[in-house]
């Protein structure tokens, strides 16, 4: 029975993480750091060693307009343009991104919502671009 339950919770809830901005920093630009304003944001992770975040932003389906963040895993800073933040972090925050969104390729996307002031949740599963 405890191992039912164990299973049904690690199911249930592992699914959608959050994603606090209170407690992990991010910063757009040179060196402002990131603050979300917005109810939600389309969040893309991708590495500029890879490809351009604009050929990234291009293949991304916004159907609802969302602002965009892009988290960039080789950390190159980039200043905002086109409606998306382009943000980079230290390396044990973009290992945690990693690890708690359990990404395995470079470019995703997923969809997330604000839950509390600088809380979000991820709304989306993540989709390989």
């Amino acid at each position: 029975m405890a191992a039912a339950t164990f299973a049904y919770y690690n199911h249930k809830f592992s699914r959608f993480n959050f994603i606090d901005f209170g407690e992990w920093v991010f910063y757009s630009g040179e060196s402002e750091v990131f603050v979300p304003k917005e109810e939600a944001y389309i969040m893309i992770v991708f590495s500029s060693l890879q490809e351009e975040v604009s050929d990234v932003i291009k293949r991304v389906r916004n159907v609802k307009n969302l602002p965009i963040i892009a988290i960039d895993l080789a950390q190159n800073r980039k200043p905002n343009e086109n409606g998306a933040v382009y943000l980079t972090s230290g390396i044990n925050t973009l290992l945690s991104v990693v690890h708690r969104f359990h990404i395995t390729h470079s470019p995703c996307v997923l969809l997330i919502e604000r839950q509390s002031a600088a809380r979000y949740k991820q709304a989306t599963f993540i989709e390989r671009l």
